[in-house]
């Protein structure tokens, strides 16, 4: 078992430079936290590629919130259900598979509603009342109590990752890997929205991004564009449409950071966007992530609405 969690909350960045410099890029007043949701995007899986240096939202985030901690709570693989059970939104019946393990106490178990665990993910939970983690073992889940000698028994699992981030706000970018499901995405996002202390100025939607795999007229592709177009009309300025930024010739103009790659003068973008896809030159070598140049995108796009939403 991973000798530390995979999601933990971060901690505050320790003071650099001169008190001025700190007092220029720093509000006076303390920001709220600010927790990231969701998959690999989320996650900023390999944004190291194409880009002269790495590019990870979270890190860019927390350099535009000064002195607001930034989560990154985003796991790779990961479905809208996973975002909910690690939020702590459901919290299911746990049924204990194996007997604890001898030096660990360590168990594997089922959750009700047949939700499977995906590799990555690891976070703080209570099984019962008993605290300890959860990770997965070769596709089983497997609780590991913080104390090997507590009695463990069928139960309750609760995730306890966001005890003290009541006043958090968030940004919410999950569903992509289980898309083709289109009302359980949009109710998990839906329940997500509704979680913080104020739903109605808390949130920042993320909208999907089409990979070749997802042109125009694919299953994917549909299923996309509904939540997307969905999401549009329910969260309003709150929804970031990051397919419109990333396929369409005025989106890709409008990001100064991509000013680099002449993304309009390459025929390769032409191509991707008639098929309505995000061009080559933004995605990684695997076809399904966005490279660094794809994130530093996507990172100035939801700064600039973090500052028009007052959150910065």
């Amino acid at each position: 078992m991973p000798s530390t969690p995979a999601l933990v909350p971060a901690s505050p960045v320790a003071d650099t430079g001169s008190a001025a410099l700190r007092d220029l890029l720093s509000p006076a007043a303390a920001s709220r936290p600010l927790t990231l949701w969701g998959s690999s995007s989320m996650s900023s899986h390999r944004g190291e590629d194409d880009s002269p240096l790495p590019v990870r939202i979270h890190e860019r985030l927390a350099l535009a919130c000064g002195d607001g901690v930034v989560h990154p709570f985003g796991v790779a693989a990961t479905r809208s259900g996973h975002t909910m059970l690690t939020r702590g939104l459901d919290t299911p019946h746990a049924t204990l598979l194996t007997t604890p393990a001898t030096g660990t106490g360590a168990v594997l178990f089922d959750l009700d509603g047949g939700l499977s665990p995906v590799g990555p993910l690891v976070f703080p939970a209570r099984l019962g009342t008993v605290t300890g983690l959860v990770d997965d073992a070769d596709g089983a889940w497997r609780f590991t109590p913080e104390d090997p000698s507590a009695r463990l028994a069928d139960g309750t699992l609760t995730s306890t990752l966001t005890d003290g981030l009541d006043d958090a706000r968030q940004i919410l970018w999950t569903g992509k890997n289980n898309i083709r499901e289109v009302e359980q995405v949009l109710a998990d996002v839906q329940r997500l929205w509704e979680s913080t202390p104020t739903p109605a100025t808390d949130s920042l939607v993320l909208g999907q991004w089409p990979t070749e795999r997802d042109p125009v007229g694919s299953d994917t592709g549909e299923a996309l564009a509904t939540v997307n177009a969905e999401q549009t009309d329910r969260y309003g300025e709150r929804f970031l449409d990051l397919q419109a930024l990333l396929t369409s010739e005025d989106g890709l103009a409008s990001a100064d950071s991509l000013a680099p790659l002449h993304l309009l003068e390459q025929a390769s973008t032409h191509e991707a966007l008639a098929q309505g896809v995000t061009p080559p030159l933004l995605v990684a070598a695997d076809g399904t992530h966005l490279n660094g140049w794809g994130n530093l995108a996507v990172s100035c796009a939801i700064v600039e609405r973090m500052g028009a939403l007052r959150w910065l």
